[in-house]
């Protein structure tokens, strides 16, 4: 499990929020469950600094789509897109 920095807006104001995920993936399904995000700007793991720009992703559209799955579904998706990303990294 890796450690993660996001940078997100609450409140209209820029804050970083910490995370433990095994994925990028995951560290932003955690951020688009959290209702006071607005905005999510950018995600860096820290382990190797890598930081991933995400700041014209639509917070509001991605959260409606996962507000209409099936969180089973969802967990399932999300566990094998973790799995496979494993098997890379090894």
């Amino acid at each position: 499990m890796d450690e993660y920095t996001i940078d997100v807006v609450i409140d209209g104001k820029q804050d970083t929020l910490k995370t433990f995920c095994n994925t990028i993936y995951s560290a932003i399904d955690s951020m688009i469950g959290l209702d006071v995000v607005e905005e999510i700007i950018s995600v860096t793991r820290l382990k190797d600094n890598k930081t991933w720009d995400v700041k014209d992703m639509d917070v509001k559209y991605l959260r409606n789509l996962r507000n209409q799955m099936d969180e089973t579904l969802l967990n399932e998706g999300i566990q094998n897109v973790e799995e496979k990303y494993n098997e890379v990294q090894h």
